[in-house]
């Protein structure tokens, strides 16, 4: 791993935060390339176990449908990161199943998961 965090403005993805909500949003993914994937992971872990994120949420856009492999790994990769970062919440945002299929996938002890549809309810939801 390395030793700086990456930059998202580096890549397809972004950041943000609102209070102690990290948000990744994904919304043109279509299929990033392994770097984007692996960029976007390592920022998770790094970023997310800092001490003023208490919860994470990941934003998929409308177009947004992943194969169900690509499903599988992002399942074992968030319940990996979700396990390193210790968060409280982690959510899944997206107007379609994409949210859903994903969150199906995610396995973390002693952390809340969950999907929606409106990221305000997702955002709600993760502040309490």
């Amino acid at each position: 791993m390395s030793s700086t965090i990456p930059d998202p403005e580096q890549y397809e993805w972004t950041f943000e935060q609102r209070g102690n909500v990290g948000i990744w949003f994904m919304a043109g993914w279509r299929g990033f390339a392994d770097e984007d994937l692996e960029a976007a992971s390592e920022h998770y872990r790094e970023r997310g176990k800092r001490t003023d994120i208490d919860a994470t949420l990941a934003v998929f856009g409308d177009g947004t449908n992943l194969a169900r492999e690509t499903q599988e790994y992002m399942g074992e990769e968030w319940s990996t990161n979700g396990e390193y970062t210790d968060v409280d919440k982690i959510g899944f945002v997206s107007d379609g199943t994409t949210a859903m299929a994903v969150k199906s996938q995610v396995a973390v002890p002693d952390t809340e998961i969950e999907s929606f549809k409106d990221l305000d309810a997702a955002v709600e939801w993760a502040r309490n």
